[in-house]
């Protein structure tokens, strides 16, 4: 039903790559916060003298300002004593510890620590998408708005022309400005709190809750290991990547294919939704063939043209292993291979431009249309309907990514089958070893899934049924309805 990806985070291993540590689960050592916060050591206090801002010597205790008449230490020290503070889940007592300090000071130092991180993760492979879809996951969706203001004000400092293409759609579909707020991030974000009713501030001021908040997100994303970039050098960053070239990728087709499947997630009639969601295959499946034979054409010889590149999909909870087999099913489909990143809430599609445009089209288009077609078989609103219950819905996706990867096949051995151009078929054969060879070299510790050993048999044959209605048979009608399977060998 799918590979996952178990890399360093599903109890194999380690984030910070030692043998037997257990930092992955929330534990680092003290020492190990001290190792970070020693990195601003170096250059924070000529940053902080640059804003205008004296480094007192004072070694007095946490008692500053508001909470006591000793003077404030040094950014760095408060840094560090709210980082062990964080360790053991104190998070008052971290607001407490960065109140006895000066709040600008304070704040110079954990926006630079932030943006710091949030540069290492893009050296490492990381995206705006995945700050945020692990932010959501990791450290509630709570803090998104703040990684959001942080991750803008970081690209901000950079050329928009200069930003890797990737980047600038993620950055406009999650709505981030690229700009650093008056008064700077954390401000903005303290602003937000004080409209929201601030929480958690009761015993400490707003923008140390803030920065408490802040030292945290970049304290835990720093210990995150880099994520695998297909076709890219274990040193190459993602400013010195490339963009995949959308070689071969015909925008008015996928505009076309947009449209018809626009149509078929709104008409409430299943005979029209398959019958538009058909065509839309039907031009997929052409689309891929023709920019095959065309990279064939322009290399003159029968490679494969090019290399495959690979796309960040987000796979959303509730449900998520279900969503990411239904991805699998379609990527399959149309040639790409899909790797489930559990962790980060994403999962890596590798494949050529021109199919990997078509799988996120698609794979957009079909969860909607089982999404809401488990919704609609559970409309039953009666407390505690078995229609309504989680296991119904899981056996209900399960079994439609399931019977769409089934039908997906059949269609794409059914296009494949009707090529009479003879230079394809080693095109076609030489572009799918080239995807598995990449996927094997970026992700070497895959494991396949399997789903669940036992499932809702409601739930099965209902999700069933939908995606027999859902079908893409290229075009064609579904003549007959299979056996609906027993739920117990999913």
């Amino acid at each position: 039903m799918g590979q996952v990806y178990r890399g360093p985070w599903d109890g194999s291993g380690c984030a910070c790559g030692r043998s037997g540590c257990g930092c992955w689960r929330g534990e680092p050592s003290r020492q190990e916060w001290q190792e970070l916060l020693d990195q601003l050591d170096d250059d924070l206090d000529d940053d902080l003298r640059e804003d205008g801002w004296e480094d007192p010597d004072d070694e007095g205790g946490w008692g500053a300002g508001a909470f006591g008449q000793s003077p404030p230490r040094s950014a760095e020290e408060l840094l560090a004593d709210a980082g062990h503070a964080l360790r053991t889940g104190g998070r008052t007592t971290a607001a407490q510890v960065l109140a006895a300090g000066l709040e600008g000071e304070v704040h110079a130092a954990v926006r630079r620590l932030l943006l710091e991180v949030l540069e290492r993760r893009w050296d490492r492979g990381w995206e705006p998408a995945d700050v945020l879809r692990w932010t959501s996951r990791q450290l509630g969706a709570d803090r998104v708005p703040l990684a959001g203001l942080a991750v803008g004000a970081e690209l901000a400092s950079r050329s928009r022309s200069h930003l890797p293409r990737r980047f600038r759609r993620q950055v406009e579909a999650a709505g981030l400005e690229l700009r650093e707020a008056a008064g700077g991030f954390l401000r903005a974000s303290g602003a937000d709190q004080r409209s929201l009713g601030g929480a958690g501030a009761a015993w400490a001021p707003v923008w140390a809750v803030v920065a408490v908040q802040a030292l945290e997100l970049a304290l835990e994303l720093d210990r995150q290991p880099p994520l695998p970039v297909v076709g890219a050098a274990p040193e190459e960053s993602s400013w010195s990547r490339t963009d995949a070239p959308l070689e071969g990728v015909d925008l008015k087709v996928l505009e076309r294919v947009r449209l018809l499947l626009a149509k078929a997630e709104s008409t409430t009639f299943p005979a029209e939704a398959e019958a538009l969601t058909a065509a839309a295959q039907s031009l997929v499946t052409r689309h891929s063939l023709e920019a095959a034979l065309a990279a064939t054409t322009r290399d003159g010889s029968s490679g494969s043209g090019g290399a495959p590149s690979g796309v960040r999909i987000g796979v959303d909870a509730p449900y998520e292993g279900q969503k990411a087999a239904l991805l699998a099913a379609v990527a399959r489909a149309n040639r790409c291979s899909a790797v489930w990143l559990r962790y980060v809430g994403s999962s890596a599609v590798v494949g050529f431009p021109a199919d990997l445009a078509a799988v996120e089209v698609l794979f957009a288009s079909l969860l909607t249309q089982a999404v809401r077609g488990m919704t609609a078989a559970g409309a039953d609103v009666r407390p505690g309907a078995r229609t309504r219950r989680p296991e119904f819905r899981r056996a209900y996706l399960e079994s439609f990514a399931r019977r769409i990867g089934q039908r997906l096949d059949e269609a794409a051995r059914a296009g494949d089958a009707g090529v009479t151009d003879q230079r394809l078929l080693p095109v076609l054969r030489e572009r799918s070893e080239a995807v598995d060879a990449a996927v094997a070299d970026a992700f070497p510790d895959l494991v396949q899934r399997r789903g669940p050993r036992t499932l809702d048999r409601a739930g099965w044959a209902s999700g069933w049924a939908a995606a027999e209605l859902a079908s893409l048979d290229a075009g064609h009608a579904v003549s007959g309805r299979a056996a609906l399977p027993n739920a117990g060998g999913a």
